[in-house]
């Protein structure tokens, strides 16, 4: 699909789209109508919204190859083989701008993306911050996948950056290769090593000394400069309900190596070294260490917009090994959802939102670009053999003065 893609204050921008999905009827589907199921099933709009989906062509059955009129749609039961189609006008955020221009420079750059490394199995990036790898939520086009595919090159991660993370990311060209890849990953026998800036004087940071350039290239060498974390980590997902929302609990260990103090700034570039696989451990673990990631929106409750649940895991470490009983975690569940309510309204109260003329539905304002942004980039991947070794450059925030201070 086409999309017209254009940039404004910093951010990428795609123009509302209509997006068609289209799936054969479901069995319980079978003589009732397309509205009762809608009505029946799916709760994102009113019976009036879905009846006027139906008459504008929003939702439609195509039955032996051939669109109902509106019409009988709304009087004719479902069948077995029909299939169910619905179009939407589609309203993605923007992610943030990574160049001026989106290049192809063969080995070198895919749409303005640095190449680190291509071959006929391997596509190797240095992902910007701000965008997401795939589709997920209400970004589709405006993902890194998506916009290779613009490209002709079809790529599958091996693994997982937050959209607002930096930094190196491998792709396999098919299934199997990066499922290989992934294997070896699992197996820990690949090094990963990330670079984090985080508030105040890291431990050990008082050793460093003025040749502190000389540890950037090979940090970790020395084992007196080692801090290590060890503490369990888990997700509080706010769609599921409780306690499904409460991810089991997983052993996270994770070694941190200051490599340099910026006292102007009270604040230490760290190298990180993720001994297990666990989501957000690097982040989680620096701030319950107290030294959590400058510009981090969650695990820095100073930034966080939602300070209760970023505190409860930060201070519970294990929820269910801990002495809250299963009704105080409810409880605690319950606090949560309430202070992503209030942080919603609040958000709406203070946006300056569009309504779009086309379906009526409400464009947010672009959010400001620190919210794209986070200090921690994925720097290096090795494994055991140094066969498989790859390096991107150091981000801008390594140095005493970046473009995001201030």
């Amino acid at each position: 699909m086409g999309v017209e893609v254009y940039f404004a204050n910093g951010v990428r921008n795609i123009v509302p789209y209509y997006h068609g999905r289209a799936a054969f009827a479901k069995g319980r589907w079978f003589k009732r109508t397309l509205l009762e199921v809608l009505v029946g099933e799916f709760s994102a709009d009113s019976r009036d919204e879905y009846l006027e989906g139906i008459k504008n062509g929003k939702y439609r059955i195509i039955r032996e190859g051939f669109p109902l009129p509106p019409e009988e749609v709304l009087t004719s039961p479902i069948r077995n083989s029909d299939v169910v189609e619905t179009n939407s006008h589609k309203h993605e955020p923007p992610v943030k701008q990574w160049c001026d221009e989106e290049v192809d420079i063969p080995g070198k750059k895919v749409a303005g993306i640095d190449i680190v490394y291509e071959d006929e199995n391997m596509l190797v990036l240095d992902k910007p911050n701000g965008i997401p790898i795939h589709p997920t939520g209400q970004f589709y086009q405006n993902t890194l996948t998506e916009i290779l595919k613009t490209r002709n090159k079809e790529a599958r991660p091996c693994y997982r950056l937050d959209k607002v993370t930096s930094g190196l990311l491998i792709m396999g060209k098919t299934k199997a290769i990066a499922n290989e890849i992934q294997a070896k990953i699992r197996s820990r026998d690949m090094d990963k090593i990330y670079l984090a800036r985080v508030s105040g004087k890291f431990p050990k940071s008082e050793c460093l000394t003025r040749g502190i350039e000389d540890h950037l290239p090979t940090p970790f060498e020395d084992k007196s400069m080692i801090t290590t974390a060890d503490s369990a980590t888990y997700t509080v997902e706010l769609k599921k309900s409780f306690p499904a929302g409460l991810s089991v609990p997983k052993t996270a260990a994770t070694s941190f190596y200051p490599l340099r103090y910026f006292p102007n700034h009270n604040q230490t570039l760290v190298a990180c070294k993720p001994l297990t696989g666990r989501t957000h451990q690097i982040r989680i673990h620096l701030a319950r260490m107290g030294f959590p990631i400058v510009n981090d929106p969650f695990y820095n409750v100073e930034n966080s917009k939602y300070p209760y649940r970023s505190e409860f895991i930060l201070d519970v470490e294990d929820w269910e090994n801990c002495p809250l009983t299963a009704d105080d975690l409810r409880k605690e569940f319950e606090l949560f959802d309430e202070e992503c309510d209030k942080a919603r309204e609040k958000q709406q109260s203070e946006q300056k939102s569009l309504v779009c003329e086309e379906c009526g539905s409400i464009q947010a304002e672009t959010p400001p670009l620190k919210e794209l942004e986070l200090w921690l980039h994925a720097w290096k991947y090795s494994d055991s053999s140094q066969t498989f070794t790859y390096e991107t450059k150091p981000p801008a925030w390594v140095n005493e003065v970046c473009l995001a201070d201030g």
